[in-house]
Parts: structure tokens; C-alpha cells; sequence
């Protein structure tokens, strides 16, 4: 079998034909990845852009935003009581009862550091005598001054009403806890 040789012209399309297979050869190495990198550069872009916008906004919000923290700043001492340590807080917290209930007119007995019921709080058990009246104006007086303080649980004896047949002194057992922050050293 004899190899026949190709025409002038079956030459020039196989020549034509192998040229175009070598430039999509070409497109597909070189040029695809070209616009490629055209395309994903372009999206890094568009991206950037919209980061820098956002950026933009954010600091255009700073002074808002430091007006809000400065106003939760304050929000937060109707809160929390500034101390330095659990133990300063406690005295605080027993220190503000005992002054509540000597302002009524009763009498103050003792107060201790319990175990408060979450961490970041001070609790104080204290132990009083008051009569009825001067229970009711403690309980919404402590309750309702700042900072709020928690009152967990009021044990109240009267044991001198199985006596006499009235109440006129209550023995009061008051625990209490408060949220407090470390004070900022200065």
C-alpha cells in the first residue's frame, strides 16, 4: 500500500485546520486564564469597594456610638456597684441594709457574706428586728434605690406574738445580693 500524497489544496485545509486547533490550543492555555484573572481581580474589586463603603459607615457611626456607650455607661451604675472586690461589696451591701434599717428605726442585729447565687455578685445575709411597718418601707425602699440590688429571700419570726398575742417586733432574716464591677483604678 502506497501513501498517496495530499493535494495543494487538502494541504492548505489540514495547514488551516492544524492552525486553528493550535490557537484554541493557545485561547484555552493562555488567553482563558488571562481573562480569568481579568475577571476574579475585577470581583476582588467590587468587593473592596463595598468593604470600603462599609468601612466609611462604621466610621461615620463612632460618635454615635460612643454617645450610646457613654449613655449605657451611665445606664449601668443603676445596676452594678462599683467596687473593687467581692469582699468591699459585700460590706457596701451590708453597710447600705444596716443604714436603711437604723434610718426606720429598728434594730440593726448582724450581717455576713454568703455564698452569692452567680458569679460577678456580692450577697449578705443580715438579721434585724423591726416592726411590720418598718419591714414594708425597708423592702421598697432597698428595692427601689440605686444601684438594684436582689433581695433572694426574707425570713420573718415572731416569736413574741405567741406570748402577748400581737406582733410588735418582728425578727427579720434578709438576704440579699448586687451585682458589682471592679471599680476602674484611677
Amino acid at each position: 500500500m502506497s501513501a498517496r500524497s495530499l493535494t495543494p489544496r487538502q494541504s492548505q485545509t489540514a495547514a488551516v485546520l492544524i492552525l486553528l486547533v493550535m490557537l484554541v490550543v493557545v485561547a484555552f492555555l493562555i488567553v482563558g486564564p488571562l481573562i480569568a484573572g481579568f475577571q476574579e481581580r475585577a470581583a476582588q474589586r467590587e468587593q473592596l469597594a463595598l468593604q470600603y463603603s462599609a468601612n466609611v459607615r462604621n466610621i461615620a457611626a463612632i460618635p454615635r456610638l460612643r454617645r450610646m456607650a457613654g449613655a449605657h455607661e451611665q445606664l449601668l451604675g443603676d445596676f452594678l456597684l462599683e467596687a473593687p472586690d467581692a469582699a468591699t461589696a459585700g460590706e457596701a451591701l451590708r453597710q447600705r441594709l444596716q443604714a436603711s434599717i437604723i434610718a426606720l428605726g429598728g434594730e440593726f442585729r448582724g450581717g455576713e457574706d454568703i455564698a452569692p447565687a452567680a458569679g460577678g455578685e456580692a450577697a449578705v445575709r443580715i438579721t434585724a428586728r423591726l416592726s411590720e411597718g418598718q419591714l414594708s418601707q425597708l423592702l421598697a425602699s432597698v428595692q427601689n434605690s440605686k444601684p438594684y440590688l436582689t433581695i433572694t429571700s426574707v425570713v420573718v419570726g415572731a416569736d413574741e406574738a405567741l406570748v402577748t398575742g400581737q406582733a410588735s417586733a418582728l425578727d427579720v432574716q434578709i438576704e440579699a445580693s448586687i451585682p458589682y464591677r471592679p471599680a476602674a483604678k484611677r
